[in-house]
């Protein structure tokens, strides 16, 4: 076959750009099921998160608060269902005989209680625990066996997971047929091999296959009646002849499985709704719910389903006109009751889907009683689950369906150990109060990538943020996608008279048991004072024990639990806040005698300072206590030029200063009980460059305290980190230095009291946490501080003032703010908790409806949101009546980009659709001024008269006041014979629009001031997607990949006539159901022809890189059209892609290799991918490391077995194909290759899967590599043979891959 007719046929071209690579930047906030679980041990209350193929396993605190465990991501697969096999039974504190300070020493204590049990696509049946590894950090034990496998997804065992109540059974279905039954082994059998760390624990025992008749709709394990505990009965829900019947399996746990027989179908109802929930009861009764009516059957094992009672459960919705429907019932779970309770009858809370809770009582009488208990303000899934104590209120947490999820609290807290309080009413008791919001940003339909101005801040971001379409009404949103460690207030506060900040410390009080906060401004100093008892309370004091006239530099603890303050004309030490001649010693510096500078070295009780006398700069120390006796400092030393920082850190009896003055750069002093060392310089000032001039500087310690790292903010945005150690003579040695970017203003930092290895970092709008691990002076881990608000999530980040730490101390009355975060920001202070690790922080502006479609006003500086509202209005018909009828339309939000809610609501014709926005502006030169029309067109369809769907294109004229949108003025509109999909500008005076399949482009006339057709072109089918720049138009169509087009503008029709022409320039090699697609910059802009990438997104879970033509003057046509560069394949499919500048400043440029890392893209479940193309060095290297990671069965545990690579020469059905070899630079300059077999498409070969990659660094990194590669040496293969040959060299570059892929992987946020 030649070249040619290969590109043809959609083979890989192998010029331009060799790979993509792909990596989940922000997992999906999709849970689809939510369970309470110990996976730990009993000593751990666990709930664990469960979405399309990640496990999150998160500990429930005091007061239903959650804290990040662990996350399991590595399923290589998609989980069809989750259940919880219990090991010990759930006790409550009355049944405890051991007190639980003394449950270290119960057997076994350290096993997990719970197991999970998760059923895959890849046909298996997997347990999970939580253990802890080496590093005492907490990993999953994992068990996998394999279930039968069938040909058809229906009779796939996998859909339906079911466990016995006693963990004796375990019951795996299909959707149709077939039934797998599990007997397990004993609970005790099961903790003893989880403890002995046996490789080959598996809780089952035997198996046995059965099949159902007919579609199975529910399964589930009836609970065994008191008077027969060891009776198992299996109890499926089935269709059969169109019949709904009950088919019951049943059992002893003392027989053998072969004896379980399947009864008879039982008839239940003629019903073809589907039922939603089964629910089992005591005594093998159970209920069964159907839309919003249930019935309760009782005594199927007497053969029959006579005893049904109907139960009533349709209560009024809250959002009326949201569905002509009425709302489901969508799960079910039981709240922890004491074993007394749990005897006398069942407690049930049920959740439907618009948000409501029911709690059901079923008594063994058989009365059942149906209370509503309130309602979660969200719409509520399959997950849901009671995570509260039998002592505590019932805790219920929901994660929202396309929405935010709640975690709530009804009843109320035991006070101060009393229990539980029983003087309020039924109301105020069952009243849901919220715990937690649980993210969820889901469903994605529209993206928006912007650096539109922040809240209250005039100028742009520094680098784009992310805005999607969130929610269905009425909890539709804009999101804005954030990533970092997650502060959630606890405390805000108004504050009066305080704007700017130079500082901001905090003291624990000993006299009051509080914490004094000392605020630094310009021209003096203010005092608060927050005390935390059973409230929290902030008070304004007027101490005079402390100078609050000048500018407070420095404050510290004593070691008695008091204060000192020094500020530039005085030094305080009080153990009050209000003055007394036993506590208080205020010490005046001396007439002309200013204080530039100051620390404290509080282990040594030595206050340093910069002192300025007349011009002269000096450097002396004070030792604490003060005396009330006025004198000179202990020690003085001159200075070469005023300083401007100081910061300070014990070393045995010294201290060590660090010091920055203005003209001669950062030096280190050494002070010890008599004297001031002389200096050693540590860095060089640029002469006359006041950008690398210092104000803050912050020490940071190693955990051995042997080496010190000065981190030093410059007013140019730079941060410089200098590490040091002290020698055995007391003489200052640095050992390594680095400078990086933070941002482009002055930067400033804070350490933090109860982390010596931690720092606050605010520059710009950014607020961080530095960390260092101790290793070397580059070693500085950075990530955002992200502030949010359970009560007011569409609160905006401005820029911190000044921050600080709440230090722990033991004079304080309560430690429950304590190593929190305080700010100050836009006249308020901020107190918060910090998460422990980073994480997505979205930000949501609410809205009324259903988003779908976004785009931000550059003339408008504003987020215009297309939404889809629903509603139930009345209309007046004839004589006077009146009627209701649900209706939808179309509205347009336009939300400042200053404002966190729409400042004005467009509301369009119900029957209409918005399926696209374009932002168009027209200027206008006058005689005095230039004036800029701005309009907003609306692309989508209508219904016209006959019921068919028309097109239409509408112009509205938004008008502002102060950059907001106060009115908004319909302008021309065009009609079209079917729905507009797709607008695109295509120069300053055109744009195109595709309707129906058909392009057009129009062009206004300044002289006519109307628009007019100029040319059309019909299309093969729908352009869903379009983007223009003259004269090329590119369409994403729905079934013919990509197409390019031209416009040419002197095309000569048979009349002669010079009139436009679209003429077809190229299309993809091979039909594609595109979604969405992103053309990349040019890089070479030399030859005839302008080579460029395309990324082509489709509806079969993928992205095609395309190589396309853009025409010259001498090269008008294209013949091959668009070439396939690379392929890959995804979990699921991304509906935008977007290019997008996210990398924060301080994170390194990507590594040599990677042509384009700034590009993103989203699924409709929130997944936000990041997308980097490689060259072919790069991808050659990176391609064999793949190799390594699929063959590892610690890093791909579910796949390995089946790698979409195999070595092996024999076994292995698939095509045999020469593929990168070598980790080494010299291995990807000689191209060296091995023949593997695979089945995966030839393009795919050039994807590199960044998240398969980011496992090598999670499980240690250059060592975990070496063990790959040693592993693979020793395999009688031709990968084994090649690795042996070159062992030395791939290992010799171990360390420069691991480095490489960490700068691969980190590109984006």
């Amino acid at each position: 076959m030649s070249a040619s007719s290969d590109k043809m046929n959609g083979a890989c071209d192998d010029q331009g750009h060799a790979a993509v690579l792909t990596k989940t930047v922000i997992q999906s906030p999709v849970v689809r099921w939510l369970l309470h679980a110990r996976v730990r041990s009993k000593d751990f209350n666990d709930a664990v998160f469960i979405g399309d193929d990640f496990v999150h396993v998160r500990q429930i605190l005091p007061g239903g608060h959650l804290k990040h465990i662990t996350t399991k991501d590595n399923f290589d697969a998609r989980i069809r269902a989750a259940a919880v096999l219990d090991l010990e039974p759930q006790f409550s504190e009355d049944d405890l005989l051991v007190k639980t300070e003394d449950r270290s020493r119960i057997p076994g204590n350290d096993v997990p209680q719970d197991l999970l049990v998760l059923t895959l696509s890849t046909n298996d049946l997997v347990f999970l625990y939580v253990a802890s590894d080496a590093a005492g950090n907490a990993c999953f034990v994992q068990q996998p066996c394999p279930l039968p496998s069938f040909d058809r997804i229906l009779f796939q065992p996998g859909e339906y997971l079911a466990i016995d109540a006693e963990s004796r059974a375990l019951v795996v279905a299909s959707n149709e047929r077939e039934v797998v039954i599990y007997s397990m082994k004993d609970r005790q059998r099961i903790r003893r091999e989880i403890q002995d760390r046996s490789s080959t624990w598996c809780p089952i025992i035997a198996e046995r296959q059965i099949q159902a008749p007919g579609v199975i709709q529910c399964v589930d394990f009836l609970t065994s009646p008191d008077a027969d505990p060891t009776h198992i009965n299996l109890l499926l829900i089935v269709l059969d002849d169109q019949i709904r019947k009950a088919v019951r399996i049943d059992w002893y746990a003392t027989s053998d499985l072969r004896q379980a027989n399947m009864h008879p179908a039982l008839p239940m109802s003629a019903e073809r709704t589907v039922p939603s929930l089964l629910i089992p009861l005591r005594n093998a009764s159970f209920l069964v719910i159907t839309g919003s009516e249930g019935v309760r059957y009782r005594d199927i094992r007497s053969g029959s389903l006579t005893d049904a009672m109907p139960v009533s459960l349709k209560l009024e919705a809250q959002h009326l006109g949201g569905s002509p429907r009425f709302p489901l019932w969508t799960n079910w779970c039981r709240p922890a009751r004491t074993p007394a309770t749990r005897r006398e009858k069942d407690h049930i809370y049920l959740v439907r889907e618009d948000g409501l809770v029911v709690l059901l009582e079923a008594s063994s009488n058989g009365m059942m009683s149906a209370t509503s208990a309130g309602h979660l303000q969200c719409h509520a899934g399959t997950a849901f689950a009671s995570f509260g104590r039998d002592a505590d209120p019932d805790v219920l947490a929901v994660a929202g369906e396309m929405c935010p999820g709640r975690i709530v609290s009804i009843g109320h807290w035991p006070s101060n150990g009393v229990g539980r309080i029983h003087d309020l009413g039924w109301m105020d008791t069952m009243t849901p109060e919220k715990i937690e919001i649980i993210p969820n940003w889901a469903s994605a339909t529209d993206l928006c990538i912007t650096s539109l101005p922040r809240s209250h801040g005039r100028s742009l971001r520094a680098r784009d943020g992310i805005f999607m379409t969130s929610g269905r009404q009425p909890y539709g949103s804009v999101t804005e996608l954030r990533y970092g460690l997650e502060t959630q207030l606890s405390l805000v506060v108004e504050l009066e008279d305080i704007s700017v900040l130079s500082g901001m410390w905090i003291v624990p009080m000993g006299s009051s048991g509080t914490w004094v906060f000392i605020l630094a401004t310009p021209n003096g100093t203010k005092c608060l004072e927050l005390a935390v008892d059973d409230d929290i309370e902030l008070r304004l004091p007027e101490p005079d024990a402390l100078d609050l006239d000048h500018r407070t530099l420095i404050v510290a603890p004593t070691l008695e639990g008091g204060i000192i303050q020094v500020t530039e004309f005085e030094i305080c030490e009080t153990l009050t806040l209000h003055a007394n001649f036993e506590d208080t010693i205020k010490r005046p510096r001396a007439s002309g005698t200013s204080i530039s500078a100051a620390t404290i070295d509080t282990n040594n009780q030595r206050v340093i300072m910069a002192n300025n006398l007349g011009g002269d700069a000096s450097l002396s120390y004070l030792q604490l206590p003060l005396s009330e006796l006025e004198g000179e400092d202990a020690a003085s030393m001159s200075l070469p030029s005023a300083a401007l920082s100081l910061a300070s850190i014990d070393h045995g009896v010294s201290s060590i200063v660090i010091a920055s003055t203005a003209e001669h750069g950062i030096s280190v002093y050494v002070i010890d009980r008599q004297s001031i060392g002389e200096p050693t310089a540590l860095y060089t000032a640029r002469s006359q460059d006041v950008s690398y001039l210092c104000d803050h500087i912050v020490l940071l310690r190693s955990e051995n305290l042997a080496r010190t790292l000065a981190v030093c903010g410059l007013r140019g945005g730079q941060v410089l980190s200098i590490m040091f150690e002290v020698t055995g003579g007391g003489t200052v040695q640095v050992v390594g230095q680095y400078e990086f970017r933070a941002g482009n203003s002055p930067v400033r930092l804070a350490a933090l009291p109860d982390n010596p290895m931690q720092a606050y970092m605010c520059v710009g709008y950014d607020t961080c946490l530095l960390t260092w691990d101790g290793a070397d002076a580059t070693s500085l881990s950075i990530n955002n501080i992200l502030i949010s608000n359970k009560d007011e999530p569409e609160l905006a980040q401005n820029e911190v003032g000044a921050c600080a730490q709440l230090p722990t101390s033991d004079v304080l009355k309560s430690t429950d703010l304590a190593g929190s975060m305080a700010m100050l920001s836009d006249g308020k202070l901020l107190i918060g908790h910090i998460s422990d690790s980073p994480r997505a922080v979205p930000r949501q502006l609410p809205l009324e409806g259903t988003p779908n479609r976004l785009l931000y006003s550059e003339e408008q500086r504003c987020l215009v949101v297309a939404s889809m509202r629903t509603g139930v209005r009345t209309f007046t018909i004839s004589n006077g009546r009146t009627e209701t009828r649900r209706q939808i339309w179309p509205s347009i939000d336009f939300i400042p980009a200053r404002a966190n809610e729409p400042s004005y609501t467009y509301d369009m014709q119900p029957g209409e659709r918005v399926y696209s926005l374009l932002e168009w502006s027209y200027k206008v030169t006058g005689p005095e001024k230039e004036k800029t029309y701005s309009f907003i067109l609306v692309g989508g369809s209508y219904q016209k008269r006959n019921g068919t769907q028309g097109g239409r294109v509408t112009f509205l004229q938004p008008g502002s006041t102060n950059w907001e949108i106060t009115s908004v003025t319909e302008g021309t509109a065009t009609r079209f014979d079917a729905p507009v999909y797709a607008l695109a500008q295509f120069d300053e005076l055109t744009y195109a629009v595709c309707y129906g399949r058909n392009i057009a482009l129009y062009r206004f006339s300044p002289e006519q001031r109307r628009w007019s057709e100029l040319c059309s072109l019909a299309l093969a089918h729908l352009g869903v997607h379009m983007t223009a720049s003259a004269p090329m138009i590119h369409i994403s169509s729905s079934e013919d990949s990509l197409i390019a087009l031209r416009l040419h503008e002197e095309h000569e029709d048979e009349q002669g006539n010079i009139v436009p022409e679209l003429i077809p320039f190229g299309a993809g090699p091979r039909a594609e159901k595109s979604l969405h697609h992103l053309i990349l910059p040019s890089n070479n802009d030399h030859g005839e022809t302008t080579q460029r990438t395309a990324l082509l997104t489709t509806q079969r879970r993928s992205i095609v890189g395309l190589s396309v033509k853009h025409p010259t003057p001498t090269v008008q046509t294209s013949p091959l059209g668009s070439t396939i560069l690379f392929a890959a394949d995804l979990p699921r499919s991304l509906t935008r892609i977007k290019h997008a500048s996210l990398r924060p400043p301080w994170k390194l440029t990507p590594p040599r290799g990677v042509l384009n890392a700034e590009i993103i893209g989203v699924a409709s479940d929130g997944t936000i991918i990041g997308i980097a193309i490689l060259n072919a060095a790069l991808y050659r290297r990176l391609s064999w490391l793949q190799r390594l990671c699929e063959w590892s069965p610690l890093l791909s545990p579910h796949s390995h077995h089946m790698p979409p690579y195999s070595a092996n020469e024999r076994g292995f059905a698939g095509e045999e194909r020469a593929m990168p070899i070598g980790l080494t630079r010299d291995a990807a300059t000689a191209k060296e290759e091995i023949s593997l077999r695979t089945l995966v498409a030839r393009e795919v070969d050039r994807h590199i899967d960044g998240d398969l990659l980011q496992r090598l660094l999670t499980h240690g990194g250059a060592e975990c590599l070496r063990r790959l590669i040693r592993g693979v040496a020793e395999e009688e293969t031709q990968a084994g043979v090649w690795t042996r040959r070159n062992l030395e060299a791939e290992l010799g570059c171990v360390e420069e891959v691991v480095g490489l892929v960490k700068g691969v992987l980190d590109c984006w946020m």
